[in-house]
């Protein structure tokens, strides 16, 4: 049987040295398997290259191709795989050099492995496929040269195969029947070069190919030297574009970097190249002596103390800031945290054991086979685990702060054990009791609907109802244990507690407040300046519960007033850049409070919570450091100000606080008198808040067990810091060679800018006065040959691609999937966003096309998504900045805040969005007749608001298409059309 040549593909951009040496290299390797040559003329700005391109194809020796325009790398291989629609290729780059017979060992490793989808050999520079190890800086490696060494490979590993996550596209061997499965390279995606052939192996192991490392073949490759300067800048780009395709592909090659199954075969290798003694066992030794260690240092052995766990979630914010203060704070103890690890769909997957007070990666880490979705009532796994931890580190007490992601377990151990109430769950799905207004009771009915229709509720939906009532029995039963204690911050958070959970009403209770570590200021604020305008902190994360439709509604007023600074507002304080009077800073460093307070010098502060608060650390912040705060009189703020002394309160309604600052400000004296009272009020600190929790859990003596738990730790830490420290070491050694490359690939630019320059004005000199021209000349012919000579040969590298262009959505035929299928993309596009299995995502395509069709957008989105807290509205192809937000972005940016909306920049995955949707919403007579045809072909209900009639458009299936005059009406057929139809399978 006669098999098809394979073709050999070269794509050339510049670099006449490095491109003979590759061609030439694959011309003197004799090969048995029959091939072609073909080498593709990127629209070359060298002509001595191009010339010689010509000349080769002249006499036969290669097939060559022109671009007539430089259409970058990753369309020219998608041009020359495209040349025989039957053939196998072989991707090289233009700056290999291959040895021996290359090209048979390869065809042999694809003929033993049918779906071997790809296959890439060792080389010198090709990250995971890298000998003598990944990160190696050098050229070749020893002394036996190309030839030499990879004819030793060859013979110690022959046939030898591992099976790698991606490929590297240096020398890629592509069988053609994966080719056709898979499809071309994502030029639209990776125009510019670099990841596209990332993506492609990782879309072919998603159909079952494999990719495989044919570890009996070695490459020469010098790589690290294309783009010139934009280098870094595409690269980080296409990691980028890489993540939004597969998220999961750090994870994925950094399982395979830390299992490093390759590790033998280079062994075995360094085995054969000593046995040839002398030189090359000297060099052996000298590659494997590594680089020299960072300084990551080693935590020093710590006293011997008794260990109290900690259990809590990682999702950071106020309980994660009061556990590190604690453990940092507590000298009697060593204090350990078992927290939680949470995606998209499961509270727990993970649990981490790691000591707060020591800055060090986790000790332990286990996976749950069966993820925690909520919190378990019980969980075999969880239960093993945590007995795991207090055997062997002989815990004596526990501090439980968050059951999210965790088993009741946790409460049942019959160790002494305090419940610190931070917020409300478990028993509240939304954490802080809040649905249309702070929660007073919670019977079964609103519970159901609480699950189905409270915007809060963004973490559970593959919960139900019953769960939670399981859950919530059996935490009333095991909070009543006698050794379980409960401590609250405040009489607030207990008391709603009490009135919610009835089993907590008659047990005893401690009120302990949080201690800060912020030091207070030396005196109090400085009176406002003459003639400067009042100033307004609004300190902390704006949300709904926090006050955010009670601000906005404010603050048009307080700007007549004030000018005013949103501190730490998150995401929401997007919604208010911009606007005149007003400074957003949505995130700073915790330490650079202080700094920040100072160079404002706020006159008050507002805090404007219409939700009850547990306790504020924010209070506590502008307490230590003297501003005077207006806040909303319930809750903890309520508890905790003295009105008219420490703080003002009022009402949690728009115009009383407008009424309550203004007054302030006007009211001469008053901000001078809260100033000095606050002076000569006591910070609470963290020494004080940690004595009174040791009074409710007395520590036992420093014993044997105490020691033998210590030295355990201690040995954990150091082999956690090896640990890091290797991956340091490693990141480190990518970093210089990445710097090394891209300030070769600099200079190697300069130089052939240098060389057209020279060759330009020899040829106008030439033109304008022939001989005297010449000699004129000279001296910059002889500096820019004597800068490559000193330089070194060029380093040539993937072509320069033309910007990518904005892809429009041209309709065309979905994908033909199976229910499996589906359920991946379906999986996949709400991994991108972080939405759970079991979010319905209703869809529009292409951005709006002014601000009026931005406006209606929105205004049916907002109820649609509000109505079901599991639905969320994602618009493809535009961002938060585009013009047509101009007159509503506000509203955008409280819609995306909140997670009801998603803005998508690109278009590139227009057939996944569709696949993965529930309902599409048209924009507007275009958007339906460019995508409603696909979208019935995905089997999805269109919403067709009534400003965009189409008369001319004939739908397939006229009863999906709904016309929507009204949010209501839209709300009324959307919500018939979710409970009736589960979009997880094809059509």
């Amino acid at each position: 049987m006669n098999l098809p040549p394979i073709d050999v593909i070269v794509p050339i951009y510049r670099g006449l040295a490095e491109t003979q040496r590759c061609i030439n290299s694959v011309l003197r390797a004799g090969q048995q398997t029959p091939f072609e040559l073909i080498a593709i003329n990127d629209a070359s700005p060298e002509p001595a290259l191009t010339a010689w391109l010509h000349k080769l194809a002249a006499e036969g020796r290669l097939t060559l191709l022109e671009n007539e325009t430089n259409l970058g790398f990753v369309r020219t291989v998608n041009r020359g795989m495209s040349l025989h629609a039957d053939r196998d290729v072989i991707l090289l780059n233009s700056d290999t050099e291959v040895a021996n017979d290359w090209l048979d060992r390869l065809a042999a490793c694809a003929a033993r492995n049918p779906r071997a989808g790809t296959l890439t050999p060792f080389s010198n520079n090709a990250t995971i496929c890298s000998y003598p190890f990944e990160g190696w800086a050098g050229g070749v490696p020893g002394t036996l040269g190309l030839a030499g060494l990879d004819s030793l490979i060859a013979t110690t590993l022959a046939g030898q195969v591992v099976h790698i996550p991606t490929g590297v596209g240096f020398c890629m061997y592509i069988r053609r029947t994966c080719l056709d499965e898979v499809g071309l390279f994502d030029a639209e995606r990776f125009g510019r070069g670099y990841g596209e052939e990332n993506d492609f192996c990782r879309r072919a192991a998603a159909r079952g190919w494999h990719n495989l490392l044919a570890a009996d073949v070695f490459v020469f490759h010098e790589g690290g030297v294309s783009f010139s300067e934009e280098r870094a800048a595409l690269q980080d780009h296409a990691m980028k574009q890489l993540l939004e395709a597969h998220p999961d592909y750090l994870e994925v090659v950094g399982a395979y970097i830390t299992r490093d199954p390759a590790a033998r075969l280079r062994r075995a290798v360094d085995q054969a190249r000593s046995a040839c003694g002398g030189a090359e066992e000297a060099t052996v030794v000298g590659e494997r002596s590594g680089p020299i260690p960072l300084p990551l240092p080693t935590p020093a052995p710590q006293p011997a103390r008794p260990v109290q766990l900690h259990i809590s979630h990682s999702w950071g914010g106020g309980t994660d800031r009061w556990i590190l203060d604690y453990c940092r704070a507590d000298t009697t103890r060593r204090n350990l945290l078992l927290r939680s690890r949470s995606h998209r769909n499961a509270a727990g997957f993970r649990l981490e054991l790691v000591e707060p007070a020591v800055d060090a990666p986790p000790l332990l880490a286990w996976d749950l086979a069966l993820p925690i979705r909520a919190c378990a009532p019980s969980h075999p796994e969880y239960a093993a685990v945590l007995d795991a931890v207090l055997t062997d580190f002989h815990v004596g007490s526990i501090l439980v702060s968050s059951l999210i992601g965790h088993s009741l377990e946790a409460l049942s151990s019959g160790l002494p054990t305090v419940v610190v109430l931070h917020d409300l769950f478990p028993f509240c799905p939304a954490l802080f009791a809040c649905f249309d207004g702070a929660c007073s009771d919670c019977p079964p009915a609103r519970l159901t609907t609480c699950l189905q229709g409270n915007p809060l509720n963004v973490f559970w939906h593959n919960t139900v109802d019953a769960d939670w009532h399981r859950l919530r029995s059996a935490y009333a039963a095991l909070i009543a244990r006698p050794e379980v204690r409960v401590v609250a911050p405040s009489r607030s958070i207990h008391d709603r507690w009490a009135a919610l959970q009835p089993g907590l009403a008659g047990k005893a209770w401690t009120r302990i407040e949080h201690g800060i570590a912020l030091p207070p200021t030396s005196s109090p604020g400085a009176p406002t300046p003459a003639g400067r305008r009042p100033r307004l902190l609004v300190p902390g994360r704006l949300a709904p519960h926090k006050g955010l439709n009670l601000l906005r509604q404010a603050l048009p007023a307080l700007c007549r007033h004030a000018d005013i600074l949103l501190l730490g507002s998150g995401d929401f304080g997007r919604a208010f850049k911009g606007m005149a009077g007003i400074e957003v800073i949505e995130h700073y460093a915790h330490t650079e409070l202080p700094r920040i307070v100072r160079d404002f010098a706020p006159d008050l502060a507002l805090l404007v919570s219409v939700l009850p608060e547990s306790f504020s650390y924010t209070l506590s912040e502008m307490f230590a450091l003297g501003v005077p705060v207006a806040a909303t009189g319930i809750g903890a703020f309520a508890e905790r100000i003295d009105d008219g002394l420490t703080g003002l309160l009022c009402a949690p309604d728009a115009d009383a606080l407008v009424r309550t600052v203004s007054t302030c400000l006007t009211q001469a004296g008053q901000l001078e008198a809260l100033r000095r009272n606050l002076a000569a009020r006591p910070v609470r600190g963290l020494d004080d808040m940690v004595a009174a929790y040791n009074a409710l859990l007395p520590a036992p003596g420093a014993g044997p067990e105490a020691g033998a738990a210590g030295r355990r730790l201690d040995a954990l830490h150091r082999r956690a810091i090896d640990d890091a420290r290797h991956h340091q070491e490693a990141s480190a050694l990518r970093d210089t060679v990445q710097h090394q490359a891209a300030a070769l690939n600099a200079r190697d630019d300069r130089i052939a800018r240098l060389e057209e320059q020279v060759h330009h004005l020899d040829t106008r000199l030439r033109e304008l006065h022939a001989s005297r021209s010449w000699r004129l000349s000279a001296p910059l012919r002889v500096l820019g040959r004597g800068a490559r000579r000193f330089a070194g040969p060029a380093l040539p590298g993937k072509a320069v691609a033309p910007a990518p262009q904005t892809m429009t959505a041209a309709p065309h035929p979905l994908p033909v999937l199976d229910a499996a299928a589906r359920r991946e993309v379906r999986g996949r596009v709400r991994h991108w966003f972080g939405i759970p299995d079991q979010g319905r995502i209703l869809l529009s395509l292409g951005a709006p096309t002014d601000s009026a069709t931005a406006r209606r957008y929105l205004a049916l989105v907002r109820p649609l998504t509000a109505a079901r807290n599991d639905l969320c509205a994602i618009i493809a192809g535009v961002t938060p900045d585009a013009p047509c937000w101009n007159d509503c972005r506000e509203d955008m940016a409280t819609l995306v805040a909140t997670r009801q909306l998603f803005l998508a920049e690109s278009l590139h995955d227009r057939d996944a969005f569709l696949l993965a949707a529930d309902a599409f919403l048209a924009l507007d007579a275009t958007s339906l007749e460019r995508d409603g045809a696909n979208a019935l072909e995905a089997g999805l209900l269109i919403l067709r608001p009534a400003a965009c009639p189409t008369p001319g458009w004939q739908p397939a299936a006229p009863h999906r298409v709904i016309d929507a005059p009204s949010a209501e009406a839209a709300r009324l057929a959307l919500q018939a059309w979710l409970d009736g139809h589960h979009q997880d399978q094809a059509p």
